[in-house]
């Protein structure tokens, strides 16, 4: 399936992308898929929308790096937690409705709930990166799994300013994506 820029994800094989379009008339046309593409990647956290089975049928570019590392294992997961099996609790589940009937899950994960911690990490990256005071605050956020919405309405200051935050700890990290840097942040 194509989504929105360059990415695409390949589905079950080849030639055989999964396409929305064929699930009836769930989502409707390219601007659709546009739409759910963008939806998708503003959400910090993997992310799949999956059919009612637990396949994917799409995914954010968080998610495509699972795939892409283990795609079997993620959708093993997938279907467990869609069955309601309790080991598959690493995923959050909102349903997905069409015109009147349930089409599947939208489907995130959830960061661990045995954080490693952080603290002691940050405290390292603070010093080696000469982060601010403001800036270890957000990078706590981010460490904790927080969106930068989520982040701005618990600091009281604006996304804009998270995001003009969360970049210049990106360029002081030698980073460019959130999972990047939390990968070098649990390296210290």
């Amino acid at each position: 399936m194509k989504g929105a820029g360059n990415r695409s994800w390949r589905g079950r094989g080849k030639g055989a992308a999964v396409d929305l379009l064929d699930r009836g008339t769930w989502l409707r046309g390219a601007g659709a898929l546009a739409a759910l593409d963008t939806a998708l990647n503003a959400i910090d956290a993997p992310a799949f929308v999956v059919d009612l089975g637990g396949e994917v049928l799409h995914a954010n570019t968080n998610a495509q790096v699972l795939l892409d590392r283990d795609r079997q294992g993620v959708a093993r997961s997938l279907a467990d937690a869609v069955a309601g099996a309790p080991a598959a609790s690493m995923w959050r589940l909102t349903p997905l409705h069409g015109a009147e009937q349930q089409r599947g899950y939208l489907a995130i994960m959830r960061p661990p709930r045995h954080q490693v911690v952080v603290h002691d990490l940050l405290h390292v990256a603070c010093e080696r990166w000469h982060l601010t005071a403001r800036q270890t605050e957000v990078l706590r956020w981010v460490a904790q799994g927080l969106t930068n919405v989520s982040i701005a309405e618990t600091l009281g200051i604006g996304q804009g300013t998270v995001e003009f935050h969360l970049k210049i700890i990106f360029d002081k990290a030698g980073v460019d994506n959130r999972a990047t840097l939390i990968a070098k942040l649990l390296e210290m």
